[in-house]
């Protein structure tokens, strides 16, 4: 009888702990719907006189007890008080000279220790806040088997800073697909600051059903999406539903796709006289860029599942394929770009979106979100 009594107990446990662990999914896969129900509040960020628009992205810094948001606009570094949105100051950086940072740079990352450019193509440019370069490191050079190097932050494929160890990581993120690449595995970089070493922090391959998408701008691409707290990266492709884990040494597949319906059409790249085209099919489903938010725990996947113009207007049905930080999906929410950034930055008190189609010269909206 007493071993009878202490069955059903455990049964009845058991019982308890599965139902509060549906429960607990549930709650979860209830992150799903139209984006705007997840809406808080909005915050306005001041424009000055030659500020014609705002970045989408901004990076949340704290400073003893205060708070700001510090964003790029063209060469100009804006700095936020957080969350007045009134503007603090902007530092505008020089194009040559000793603190130069050239004229075309592919990107770049706001840090507590500084800020890190792509510059030109050749190297990565580290200032401080005050746009003084504090130093210079070569990109590496572009072997035969690469073509042509792109590294960028750009697309959403963001640098990451480790503060402690100097460390800084870079994609090297094709224009274009072509098949001598299909055999290229060096992707990631890693710069060491401290010691002004490089070398490749991630390999992989495109999939082998990406020979289809070969000299297609949109989808012959990929998105990276690295994981301090866990050493994950994750590594995702425009038109692959699942997305590449990589830890440890160890590489796997999650599944990190849209019920929608979607369909991947191929554009092309046209040779007309001296320059090259890019004619991407404006209709084409695709995956892009990916997001993480620390605070909330839940990282976003970017789908645009339909473009298009009918008759009335030019349309974007858009979502948020979510996962929570142990790569579970948990929902999606639905958008249109045409009024959403699908781009946009990260705060202990929610994630920022901007507006689109925004018309004022003082001021823009950011929309706040929590999930």
């Amino acid at each position: 009888m007493k071993n009878l009594k202490t069955s059903i107990f455990v049964l009845l446990l058991l019982q308890l702990i599965y139902s509060c662990s549906s429960d607990k999914n549930q709650i979860k896969m209830q992150i799903d719907g139209d984006l705007v129900s997840f809406a808080v509040d909005t915050i306005y960020l001041e424009k000055d006189l030659e500020t014609k628009s705002l970045p989408a992205e901004f990076t949340y810094l704290k400073e003893g007890n205060k708070e700001f948001l510090l964003g790029r606009s063209g060469y100009n570094l804006l700095k936020y008080e957080y969350p007045t949105g009134k503007l603090v100051s902007k530092t505008t950086f020089e194009k040559e000279g000793p603190d130069g940072i050239g004229s075309f740079f592919s990107g770049n990352l706001i840090a507590k220790d500084g800020i890190f450019f792509i510059s030109n193509q050749k190297e990565i440019t580290h200032t401080d806040f005050d746009g003084k370069v504090l130093n210079r490191h070569p990109l590496p050079e572009t072997p035969a088997d690469r073509l042509a190097a792109n590294f960028s932050a750009n697309r959403g494929n963001k640098m990451y800073w480790n503060g402690e160890k100097e460390t800084l990581m870079v994609t090297d993120v094709p224009f274009l697909l072509k098949e001598k690449l299909m055999n290229y595995r060096d992707w990631v970089w890693e710069f060491d600051l401290k010691e002004n070493t490089r070398d490749v922090a991630l390999q992989f391959n495109f999939p082998k059903e990406y020979h289809d998408y070969f000299d297609d701008p949109e989808l012959g691409v990929y998105f990276h999406l690295f994981l301090k707290k866990t050493n994950q990266h994750l590594v995702a492709f425009p038109a692959t539903d699942s997305i590449l884990v990589f830890s440890e040494g160890n590489s796997s597949k999650i599944f990190a796709g849209s019920n929608s319906q979607v369909e991947f059409k191929k554009g092309k790249t046209e040779a007309q006289g001296e320059y090259t085209v890019f004619l991407p099919s404006v209709e084409t489903s695709r995956y892009q860029s990916m997001m993480h938010d620390p605070y909330q725990g839940l990282i976003f996947r970017h789908l645009i599942i339909e473009q298009g113009k009918n008759e009335n207007e030019v349309f974007s049905k858009n979502s948020f394929v979510i996962l929570d930080e142990s790569l579970s999906k948990i929902g999606k929410v639905s958008f249109s770009s045409r009024t959403i950034s699908s781009l946009g930055f990260c705060t202990p008190n929610g994630l920022y979106l901007k507006m689109m189609n925004q018309n004022s010269d003082d001021q823009e909206a950011y929309v706040r979100f929590i999930f």
